[in-house]
Order: structure tokens, then sequence, then C-alpha cells
């Protein structure tokens, strides 16, 4: 829980503490897989539905450290399509969901009537 004492304290940005080399952004693609919980399967399903062409193999690959003999570097711009994908295939999973739903509660009540 926050207190007035927070809140009063101005937004400080944390310090950098390593570079960026936007050719290899697996460290952030792990910690982002991490926080939203992605499978593998997940982010294989999405970028197939964005005609991105890419097996188990390689999606492993983004997710190793260096000193794995499978890390392949993920640059800064795979980073960005593989979230972009991520994003669009939840909208379109969420709106198609809801549109099923939505015929499915309506055959529900013709049914009834």
């Amino acid at each position: 829980m926050t207190t007035n004492d927070s809140l009063q304290r101005l937004y400080r940005r944390p310090p950098m503490n390593r570079g960026v080399d936007p050719m290899r952004m697996n460290w952030l693609w792990r910690l982002v897989c991490e926080v939203a919980a992605l499978k593998p399967a997940d982010v294989i399903e999405a970028l197939h539905a964005a005609h991105v062409p890419v097996d188990l193999q390689r999606v492993h690959s983004w997710i190793a450290i260096e000193k794995d003999d499978y890390f392949f570097p993920l640059t800064l711009a795979e980073l960005e399509r593989n979230l972009r994908a991520l994003a669009l295939f939840r909208r379109t999973r969420d709106a198609v969901s809801a549109a099923l739903e939505e015929v499915a509660s309506g055959s529900r009540e013709t049914s009834k009537g």
C-alpha cells in the first residue's frame, strides 16, 4: 500500500545497469516470457498466425543464455515483431471468443423461447 510520503516523491529512472546491444536482446525476451508466463507453443502459434516461419528450436534459442550451445541472438527488431504478433494474436483470439460466446448465448435464448 502506498503512503502520502511515497506519493509525494518524484519519479526517478533506475540507473542503467547494463549496456544494451540491439543485436542481443535475449535477456529482455526471457524477462518478458517470464512475466507474461509465455510458453514456446504460445510464441510459435502467434508467429505462425503472423506468417513468420519459426520452429521450436529457434524459439528455444531465444530464451537460452549465451553460454548455451543452442543460443541464437534475438535482435531488437525480432523482439518487437514477436511482441506485436503476440498482442495481435491475443486481441484476435479474445474477439473471436467474445463473438462465439455472444452467438452461443443467443442460441441458448432462442432455444428457450
